[in-house]
Formats: C-alpha cells, sequence, structure tokens
C-alpha cells in the first residue's frame, strides 16, 4: 500500500513510554461529501468493536485538503484492512437492504409492525437496526419520507445498495482510503449518488445523461460508496411534518435544503464526533453569522457546505463551499 502516512505519537501522561500509530487516509477528502461520509463510516466500524475504546479521529491538513487521521490500538494498514475485510466483505444480506423493503410497504400498519419488531430485539450490545431505522424512518410520515442524505431515487435506492455491498472488494477499499481518487469504477447501479461530480446535467457532458455509456466504466469510487453506507445511522433524523429532519441539515425545499458538516483537528471518540455534527454554530444560513471563535473553541477548525438540489426528478448534492 503505497502513499500510507503514518506517525507515532505519544499515548497518555499515564503512559508516555508507550507509542501508539497515527495513521492517515489520504484518500478520503473530508471537503467532498462522499470522501466525509466515507470516513465516519470507517470510524462507526471500528468504533463497534468492544476492544476499540482508544480509537480517535481528527482531521489533518494534507495535500491541499483535508483527511482523516485514525489514532489508537495500534492501527497498521494490514490490521484496518483486515478489520474491514471481516466487517464489510462477509457473505450475508446487509441489514439496510430488508430494513428498507419493509419500510417501503405502503401500509401504514405493515411499516409500524415492521419497526416495532426491529425496536424491541435491540439491546445495548446490539443496536445496529435501532440506529438503522432511527435515521431512516418514522412511523410519524409516511413511507415517502427519507433521510436527506437519500440522494438515490426511492425506485432504484435499494438496488444500488444491493450492487454496492455485493461488488466491493479489499481492492476497491484500499483505492478509495490510501490513494487519490481515479474514479475508476463503474457508477451504473452502484453508487449511492454522493459525490457532486455524479451531477451529470446535459450540460456537464458530452453525453446524454439517460443512457450515458460512460457510466458503465468509470466515474464511481465503488470502496468509498461501501463506506459511506455505514455512515447514514449516525445521521438521525426526526418527524418534521410530512418529512424527515436529518441530523445536519437544514431547510426542506430543493431551492433551501443544505447539509452542513465540521471539519476538527483534535483527536475525539465517536460519541464526541456524533456531539460535532449536531453544533448549532454551523448552521447559520448566512456565512458571515456562523460563530467561528467558538467553533475553534472546540476543536472544530473549518466546515462545509452542500446544497441539496433536484435535478429533474434526481437530488443531486451541489459542490461544497468553505463556510468556516
Amino acid at each position: 500500500m503505497n502513499q500510507v502516512a503514518i506517525e507515532q505519537f505519544p499515548q497518555s501522561h499515564h503512559d508516555a513510554e508507550e507509542s501508539i500509530s497515527a495513521l492517515r487516509l489520504p484518500g478520503l477528502d473530508g471537503t467532498n461529501p462522499l470522501g466525509f461520509l466515507a470516513a465516519l463510516g470507517l470510524f462507526r466500524i471500528l468504533s463497534s468493536d468492544p476492544q476499540s475504546d482508544r480509537v480517535r479521529m481528527r482531521w489533518v491538513s494534507f495535500g491541499g485538503t483535508w483527511v482523516p487521521e485514525l489514532t489508537g490500538g495500534q492501527l497498521t494498514p494490514q490490521a484496518l484492512m483486515n478489520r474491514l475485510s471481516e466487517c464489510l466483505l462477509a457473505e450475508g444480506e446487509h441489514i439496510a437492504i430488508g430494513l428498507f423493503e419493509d419500510l417501503g410497504a405502503k401500509e401504514p400498519s405493515a411499516r409500524r409492525n415492521a419497526i416495532i419488531e426491529r425496536s424491541v430485539s435491540a439491546s445495548h450490545k446490539d443496536r445496529e437496526a435501532a440506529s438503522w431505522l432511527a435515521a431512516v424512518s418514522s412511523d410519524a410520515v409516511s413511507s415517502e419520507a427519507i433521510n436527506q442524505l437519500q440522494t438515490v431515487r426511492r425506485d432504484y435506492f435499494i438496488g444500488n445498495i444491493r450492487s454496492v455491498v455485493e461488488r466491493t472488494t479489499a481492492s476497491h477499499l484500499e483505492r478509495a482510503l490510501f490513494h487519490a481518487w481515479d474514479y475508476a469504477d463503474p457508477l451504473d447501479n452502484q453508487s449511492l449518488h454522493l459525490d457532486p461530480t455524479e451531477d451529470r446535467r446535459h450540460a456537464h457532458q458530452w453525453n446524454k445523461p439517460s443512457g450515458d455509456p460512460s457510466r458503465k466504466s468509470q466515474g464511481g469510487m465503488l470502496g468509498a460508496n461501501r463506506l459511506a453506507l455505514e455512515a447514514i445511522p449516525i445521521f438521525t433524523s426526526i418527524p418534521d411534518g410530512e418529512n424527515l429532519k436529518t441530523i445536519g441539515f437544514t431547510g426542506r425545499r430543493s431551492s433551501d435544503t443544505r447539509w452542513t458538516w465540521p471539519i476538527w483537528s483534535i483527536p475525539v471518540d465517536f460519541g464526541t464526533m456524533q456531539s460535532l455534527l449536531c453544533r448549532e454554530e454551523l448552521q447559520q444560513i448566512v456565512p458571515s453569522d456562523v460563530d467561528r471563535a467558538k467553533l475553534r473553541a472546540i476543536g472544530v477548525v473549518s466546515a462545509f457546505r452542500t446544497y441539496r438540489i433536484l435535478v429533474g426528478k434526481t437530488p443531486n448534492f451541489t459542490p461544497p463551499k468553505r463556510i468556516a
């Protein structure tokens, strides 16, 4: 694995004679919605290990952008890849597929029963289904309401998730994490549509978007999509009228819906990271109103915002802009 940056940092004041690895992941660009979500999905996977209470993540300036750096647990590239292979490449259907199929039921009672069944089965040690439910659904809204991170059309979404899960290999993950993205993977039916480069309107490309042959051979990063899928349960949604309001988002219409996320420079654990995503200071409509001093005081050194727009019937994320 080339281009992997590993440094050594002192562990703590009570154990200074030992050291822990700091593993930098130069492939994940925190200023890109897909790169940011892939990093969070990775962090969630590592934090789900009962022995991983020492794993921390921060963002560091590298190659002209912000990339994640993991500390704790004697992390190495090979150990990380082994962990991801164990968690993401195992056989069996992903929990999201069955969940979305059940929640897509038009009959309210069927949806409610599916939600109740998964809710009561949750335990302190296994909250996977409950976390997904809290992010993507509520029995207080219709089956048409979706998490605001979902930018794949409803009729394609389950099929795309299944393709992303089934087609991802260790090589896809390694390319996404440790190398500059080459977008050499097909987009067709195997993307969560989270990268702004997937906004392929007529004026943006040579081929007509419908039936564009290039989608079958290039344009995507499959490994990044697989990691980003694991970030969705982090983004809890609550009922807002007939819609769902998702953490980090403001606005309800295609003209004003925006997602703002923080970049932090202090290593934090998973719980602290979740709290940073919810900071009220990030959600000021006018960027000049953002309290940058208050954000700096909690370790947030930058913030980026993208708009969730509609192109025909397809949602897209716009290229993000720095607001702090």
